[in-house]
């Protein structure tokens, strides 16, 4: 892509990768629209990272999402980054365990939210000489782990979307390109304490990644040791599940 002729919108934008996807896409020339989930991180963002236009915005919610699709119209949006998420550690054998999303939510976030973005999004990204959805998902969509199962699936889930959804686009010649990035274990508020040891990466490693693989427009961005564990899937699908699932 042409940076000086992009417009990004990054959704959660204002911390670990999104917010580093942010600053590299500023460094490059592209206008970028972000958002957040609450006032507070959004008025934060906007005080460090000034040259975005930020907006408050939950991709649960199905009004919010139609007024951010309307709030885009006729602004030249061409790279729609899918960044959202939440994770959070679920044992269901576990009676009693207090969570900070219900299951309905997180697969609401993670899942649901980016799909209708998406589709609401295509006839803007439709106008677009070079246009580019891309969906952030996890090394996690390759071999799931136990403690994260809804997680897990909601982001193998997307990852199959990514693919029906990039062969539906070119089946009708619309030229919108979509493209998957597979991070792994990224050092973020969301994962602080976990993966200790495991080749965990900083935020803006992976950004300087995810970004590289947009420019050159590869269908899959494999982030990190997200490269090694896909060579291990193919090699053998259980090998691969089997060192993941205990993390």
């Amino acid at each position: 892509m042409n940076w000086n002729q992009t417009h990004a919108l990054v959704t959660g934008g204002t911390r670990g990768i999104g917010r580093a996807l942010v600053a590299l896409l500023l460094e490059k020339g592209a206008r970028v629209t972000a958002t957040g989930r609450t006032g507070a991180s959004v008025d934060q963002a906007s005080l460090e990272c000034p040259g975005a236009r930020w907006i408050v915005f939950d991709q649960s919610d199905e009004q919010q999402r139609a007024e951010l699709v309307a709030q885009m119209q006729g602004k030249g949006v061409n790279l729609l980054i899918h960044n959202a998420g939440v994770q959070q550690l679920h044992d269901f054998t576990q009676g009693g365990e207090t969570l900070q999303f219900t299951t309905e939510l997180e697969t609401a976030i993670n899942f649901v939210g980016p799909v209708e973005l998406s589709r609401a999004m295509l006839p803007q990204l439709r106008e677009q000489a070079d246009a580019r959805i891309v969906f952030v998902t996890s090394g996690l969509a390759l071999a799931p782990k136990r403690s994260s199962p809804v997680y897990c699936a909601n982001k193998a889930g997307l990852r199959s979307f990514a693919k029906s959804l990039r062969a539906q686009l070119r089946h009708a010649q619309w030229g919108i390109e979509v493209t998957e990035a597979l991070p792994p274990l990224v050092d973020t508020d969301m994962t602080r304490g976990r993966g200790r040891g495991r080749g965990k990466i900083t935020a803006e490693t992976a950004a300087r990644q995810i970004v590289a693989g947009i420019h050159a427009g590869k269908s899959e961005i494999y982030v990190g040791a997200s490269a090694l564990l896909r060579v291990i899937t193919r090699i053998s699908p259980a090998l691969a599940e089997a060192i993941m699932i205990n993390r």
